[in-house]
């Protein structure tokens, strides 16, 4: 889940997290979602897989779906757009809205960003709606209750103008019938301005039945290219390019109006009843969209054709999987997870086989390799490319050397990519983790020393902390913004990469990577079991794992306290052993919802501090089964089928994303789920039900049976395989591809301590640890960065207890030899303390804390408020000695103000003789973050009055994009009990008109008000 970087805390309306207690309670279905349930086909016995979709799961609450026609993996997604901002809106659609402003052709699954929505369409009849800009004007309302969707095919009737609007899709066409109530003119509007900024547009016929056009776009992808061409099956008046009037007052007071054209345009179809239009797309250019019309919904019978095309590409698709259930909401909720699993990524070559690329240049695919967009891998490496791996292997394949051609063309594999722009999205590189899935499964179509090859250059970029990561096997939260879980994803990815360079016997590549892969045991803090942030040698100090920072990614401590899925037995016994990391599992799921922090609407889904509608915690429902609890993992994962999917429109409990959401329960649903993606196995839950048969790519079939004793029966008793035995909770790719049967004995109650999956034999376990691996643990300071008083006693700790620590303590940190360390420290002033352990011959990396001491004698007074998300470390937080590093404002160290100026007053106690004064401005003009305009420090004998001591404007480029800071220091000699700092905020605390965020309140940052002041005796 993505979303925008903004400093800026959602709104209230962004922060409806729903609280589950435990055991977790069901949905309380409200009217409105209710009636919104019903828009689906209507249940019946005999329906087609198609008809048991329903595409408006989702489009409630917080899902981000869309409810319009696609193929599977189509580059079409043909669907209407309800919403022109908002988070809500991303998908471009909401159940809860009756207005709509057209259908447009491009849409993203369920993302927490938004983009897309190109060409818009809007069929008109009669006179428009009043308003100033066109789109106030042709925009409609739904007839209540006349939307209806399946996979493939989307209906729903206008109000205004009586039009039945019918949308379906071929992979690079969408088609579209109109129907009016009676002969009429339809008229027809084209918005290629809709919701993205243009860099560049144009349309124009090619007939009397043809259009063709591009639309060059900025939004989330900084240069989106989207050419199309558009047939119809009548002959159109062209009524050309729209204009609106603008209307401005001049600096003279006097009142201008001006006729401006729009990227707006319109033509008519005169007595008419019905008009039919095939709208196709290309990333490429116009030639291409032409090609791809020409080839696609050609059909003579038109429409009609396309969409019993597409609904049987989805019988297909979603028939690898039979299920034997009669309860019609069960087979909605698994239908339409399977379908949302199987929209993304999405074709983006066209029939000719060309591309653009990541370096947005136009390339020839390979035959047999097509190019796909949207790649949103730090939610689908978890669960969604794993179940392609099962149900698309050919086109996974396709999907790893598309990433080696990504590495080639723009340098990079992608993180986020979207349509060859990468967004830089997410954190961690896990196009890894999906490549060495697909080669833990045994899918070869592709060059593996090359897919290794781009893996490393993704791990050792010089970007985003990973130099840091690979010389201190951790990352400082002062050194890099989410670094708990960069921290520990990172982990996860280069264990990945171990792996799959020890099967290719690549063993000093498996050596390395393995030895990084130990690095998250750097954050692991014994004293509370917790795997927290440290800063440099140091914990963080006042650590909340309910508080919700910048130090985690969309999360807080609870619900990344679990990310060690490649080494769970180590995980388990740094914690005490089974029944602790058991125990600690029960704290989370079991304890309050409450969290702290700043506000994170992705946040959602919550069982205790557990948060299912985002993805960090997807894979922990099923962690007490590594611990001998296998009846706590089925429990757990049979609420959240129950609660936390259902077939209303709210019915996930969070961003669809891609696909990721759905594909957790596809699995889960079928009793089973791939904790560790890269390894071969997967960890059971229960059969959700009695018979379900899974057609294999390699022509077996799975039948899975489940014999149910007692109500509510959800406790696996036994299992087997083929008629064998099996005690264990977990099974093997392997087994998986196999076919054969799977029988289950289930029953209400838990199997007892000796039985199903209770032995520790029988206990699933992901230890990718290396024979031969040694690794040594940083030790670490458990002390505060700064203090007031004339001394400070430090201890230290290493969670290695066989490991020796040396240590030494300077006044730069350079200074000295290295000393075993015999006991606690004693610091004086401001001191800088190295550490490292040893252990047999083996060493840790070197780490260092500062100590600043820090006058009690000072005192501060803020006129105004700092945020309290940023406030980095509070109010003594600009006089406390500690310069940050870097440019990143979520780091911790850099004090925010919003929408006012900072004006931060220090008293010095008593007369000082004050030679300098300096502070640290950032500008990150993406996040709403400007440049002071203006800087200045005063001093003052008394604190009524001040004079200036220095002033400065910083001269940043308020245009430049970018993070950057800046020190400014002033010198002078001036005696004064009282210093002065005060940043003025840019535009008067106003974002300019050409900013995307415009008119909202602007911010101020500052780090460190230094100065240089010596007593007067």
């Amino acid at each position: 889940m993505c979303r925008p970087a903004s400093s800026l805390p959602p709104s209230s309306s962004d922060v409806q997290m729903k609280s589950l207690c435990y055991p977790i309670q069901r949905h309380l279905t409200t009217p409105l979602v209710l009636a919104a349930a019903l828009l689906a086909s209507c249940s019946g016995p005999e329906r087609a897989l198609h008809e048991e979709v329903n595409p408006f799961i989702g489009t409630g609450g917080h899902g981000h779906t869309y409810p319009g026609a696609t193929v599977p993996f189509g580059m079409v997604q043909v669907s209407p757009d309800t919403r022109l901002e908002g988070w809500d809106g991303c998908g471009g659609f909401h159940i809860t809205d009756d207005e709509v402003y057209g259908f447009s052709h491009t849409h993203l699954q369920g993302t927490g960003v938004s983009d897309y929505g190109d060409v818009l369409l809007m069929p008109t009849v009669g006179p428009m709606d009043t308003g100033s800009v066109w789109r106030e004007r042709y925009k409609d309302r739904f007839v209540r209750g006349s939307q209806h969707a399946h996979a493939g095919y989307y209906r729903c009737e206008l109000e205004r103008s009586g039009v039945e609007v019918e949308l379906t899709a071929s992979e690079r066409v969408g088609l579209h019938r109109w129907t009016l109530k009676q002969q009429d003119t339809l008229q027809l509007v084209v918005d290629l301005a809709h919701r993205d900024d243009l860099i560049n547009y144009g349309m124009y016929p090619l007939d009397d039945s043809t259009l063709v056009g591009q639309r060059v776009s900025d939004n989330w992808a900084r240069e989106q290219h989207v050419y199309f061409a558009m047939r119809f099956n009548r002959p159109f008046e062209w009524l050309d390019q729209m204009a609106e009037l603008k209307t401005q007052i001049d600096a003279d007071g006097n009142l201008k109006q001006e006729l401006t054209y729009v990227p707006i345009f319109s033509l008519a179809f005169k007595d008419v009843s019905e008009v039919q239009a095939r709208v196709s797309l290309s990333f490429v250019d116009m030639d291409g969209a032409v090609a791809n019309l020409s080839q696609e919904g050609t059909d003579p019978n038109g429409f009609d054709a396309a969409r019993a095309e597409a609904e049987s590409a989805w019988d297909a698709a979603l028939g690898r999987i039979q299920l034997d259930e009669d309860d019609a909401d069960e087979r909605t909720v698994f239908y339409t997870a399977l379908y949302h699993s199987l929209t993304v990524p999405n074709l983006a070559t066209d029939v000719d086989g060309r591309y653009r690329g990541t370096d947005l240049r136009i390339h020839q695919a390979e035959e047999g390799t097509p190019r796909y967009t949207v790649y949103s891998l730090w939610d689908t490496f978890r669960a969604t490319h794993p179940l392609l791996n099962v149900l698309e292997p050919e086109r996974t394949e396709a999907f790893v050397r598309n990433f080696i051609g990504m590495h080639e063309e723009g340098g990079q594999l992608p993180m986020w990519e979207l349509a060859g722009n990468y967004t830089g999205c997410m954190i961690g590189y896990h196009a890894v983790p999906v490549i060495a899935d697909a080669w833990a499964k045994g899918l070869r179509g592709f060059d593996a020393d090359k897919a290794l090859d781009a893996m490393v250059a993704a791990a050792t970029a010089d970007e985003l902390g990973k130099p840091v990561w690979d010389s201190l096997g951790y990352l400082p939260l002062q050194r890099e913004s989410e670094s708990v879980s960069k921290t520990l994803e990172y982990a996860f990815d280069d264990a990945c990469i171990a792996r799959m360079a020890q099967d290719l016997g690549r063993m000093d590549v498996a050596e390395r990577f393995g030895r990084r892969a130990q690095g998250w045991q750097n954050l692991y803090n014994p004293d509370n079991g917790f795997l927290q942030p440290r800063y440099g040698a140091a914990w963080r100090e006042a650590f909340d794992p309910t508080e919700v920072t910048f130090e985690y990614t969309e999360a807080n401590g609870w619900q990344y306290n679990f990310f060690v899925p490649h080494d769970v037995s180590g995980h388990m016994a740094l914690l005490g052993g089974p029944e602790a990391y058991a125990d600690m599992l029960q704290d989370m799921f079991g304890g309050s919802s409450e969290m702290t922090g700043r506000h994170q609407s992705d946040i959602t889904g919550l069982i205790g501090q557990y948060a299912h509608g985002n993805e960090p915690s997807h894979h922990m429902a099923y962690l007490p089964a590594f611990a001998g609890h296998p009846d706590r993992t089925q429990a757990l994962v049979d609420s959240i089928c129950d609660v936390m999917y259902t077939s209303e429109p709210d019915g996930l409990s969070g961003n669809e994303d891609c696909g990721q959401m759905s594909s957790w329960y596809v699995w889960s649903a079928l009793g089973l789920y791939p904790v560790t993606p890269g390894s071969d196995r997967y960890v059971l839950g229960t059969p959700r039900y009695d018979a379900a048969t899974w057609t294999l790519p390699n022509g077996r079939t799975l039948e899975l049976k489940v014999h149910r004793k007692g109500a509510n029966a959800k406790f696996i008793h036994g299992l087997s395989i083929h008629g064998e035995p099996v005690t264990r909770s977990w099974v093997t790719h392997d087994e998986l591809m196999a076919g054969g049967t799977w029988e289950f004995d289930v029953r209400s109650v838990p199997a007892p301590k000796d039985g199903f999956g209770r032995a520790p034999g029988d206990w699933p376990n992901e230890d990718w640890t290396l024979a031969d691996e040694v690794f040594v643990a940083a030790p670490y300071l458990n002390a505060p960065r700064s203090y007031s008083g004339d001394s400070l006693l430090v201890d230290v700790g290493c969670i290695d207890s066989e490991a020796d620590v040396f240590y030494r303590i300077s006044d730069d940190g350079l200074s000295g030899e290295f000393a075993p360390l015999g006991g606690a420290m004693l610091v004086r002033g401001t001191q800088v303390i190295q550490l490292y352990a040893e252990r047999d011959g083996h060493r840790s990396a070197t780490v260092s804390g500062r100590i600043a001491r820090v006058n009690p004698d000072y005192g501060v007074s803020i006129l105004n408020p700092f945020a309290n998300q940023y406030a980095a470390g509070g109010e003594r937080a600009l006089i406390d000695g500690i310069q940050g590093e870097g440019d990143d404002f979520r780091t911790g160290d850099w004090q925010g103000y919003y929408g006012h100026d900072a004006v931060v007053t220090v008293d010095l106690g008593k007369v000082h003789r004050v030679t300098e004064m300096n502070v640290g401005v950032l500008q990150d003009v993406k996040s709403w973050i400007w440049g002071p305009s203006n800087v200045v420090c005063r001093t003052a004998l008394d604190s009524s009055e001040f004079t200036p001591f220095g002033q400065a404007e910083p001269g940043m480029d308020p245009e430049r994009y970018g993070a950057h800071s800046s020190r400014l220091s002033f010198k002078g000699d001036r005696k004064a009990r009282y210093l002065q700092l005060e940043l003025n905020q840019f535009n008067r605390g106003v974002i300019p008109d050409w900013h995307p965020g415009r008119g909202n309140p602007t911010w101020v940052f500052a780090d460190e008000f230094g100065f240089q002041a010596d007593p007067i005796e």
